[in-house]
């Protein structure tokens, strides 16, 4: 009796083995499985996520920063080139009715093929008190102020002919065209040496008041010492040399030290660092 217990309980233990054995192998077969499949996930997620994010965004970011750097600098002209476009130009042969208006009145470019209307006479105030001569009334305060700081610095800058009307610079260049007339000279001639000096009415800049012939109308002005500071200092007040001695082929005019030019504090600035005469700053030549 007892070895037949025995018998049923070790065949009861047996079954009940197996079946644990199987109960196991099949939890091991789905935990397998299941750490396969994730596994298999994320390999996918790892490998799509890093070519996607990380290359993408610095390309990105070096194509945006390119353009900028390139737009932000573009507006910056050098000084030689900012007066380009400020005057229409005339073509060979043709004249044209300037007058010193607008924004850019000061740099109005004033000569033979550039004229001033014929009845043209700008509101004009002393160049300093006391002072018979005078000035276009914008720049009159620009000259009084150079004047001053001069006079600080022991020179004097005595306005000598400033404004002058259409009548008086007929009459002037007429005179100067007689004068080479009895030199033997034909009329064309007479009047191309006459401009070299004193330009006919209404194509002078005296005639619009934008300038000052300081001292005297001599040569001798170039060893003054009120001629070495003007040199230094006019442009800090907008005025430039407007016939220079190494630029006479460009304005078709002579050596004039004693000659100045109102322009602006801008402009000024620009030819004095660029070291171009009129012409060349507005592109004319």
């Amino acid at each position: 009796m007892a070895k037949t217990i025995s018998k049923k309980t070790l065949k009861a233990k047996g079954v009940l083995a197996l079946l644990l054995v199987i109960l196991l192998g099949g939890l091991t077969a789905g935990y397998m499985l299941t750490g396969r499949g994730a596994a298999a996930e994320a390999t996918p997620e790892a490998v799509t996520e890093a070519p996607t994010e990380e290359p993408t965004e610095p390309p990105a970011e070096t194509t945006t920063a390119a353009p900028a750097e390139t737009t932000t600098e573009a507006p910056t002209e050098p000084a030689s080139s900012r007066g380009l476009g400020l005057v229409q130009r005339a073509q060979d042969g043709e004249t044209l009715t300037v007058t010193p208006t607008g924004d850019n009145w000061a740099v109005t470019y004033i000569g033979l093929q550039y004229r001033l209307p014929e009845d043209y006479v700008p509101e004009l105030a002393a160049a300093v008190e006391g002072s018979a001569e005078q000035l276009d009334a914008r720049v009159a305060p620009s000259y009084a102020e150079m004047y001053a700081a001069a006079k600080a610095d022991g020179c004097t800058l005595t306005p000598y002919a400033g404004y002058c009307s259409m009548q008086r610079q007929s009459e002037n260049f007429e005179n100067r065209v007689q004068v080479h007339l009895a030199q033997g000279m034909t009329e064309e001639e007479a009047e191309k040496a006459a401009a070299e000096r004193v330009q006919p009415a209404g194509a002078s800049e005296h005639n619009a008041g934008l300038c000052m012939d300081i001292g005297s109308a001599s040569a001798d002005f170039v060893s003054t010492k009120e001629f070495t500071w003007l040199t230094e200092h006019a442009w800090e007040y907008g005025f430039i040399l407007r016939y220079p001695e190494d630029k006479t082929d460009v304005t078709g005019m002579l050596y004039e030290p004693w000659h100045w030019r109102y322009v602006g504090k801008e402009a000024a600035s620009d030819m004095h660092e660029s070291g171009q005469c009129l012409e060349e700053y507005l592109g004319l030549v």
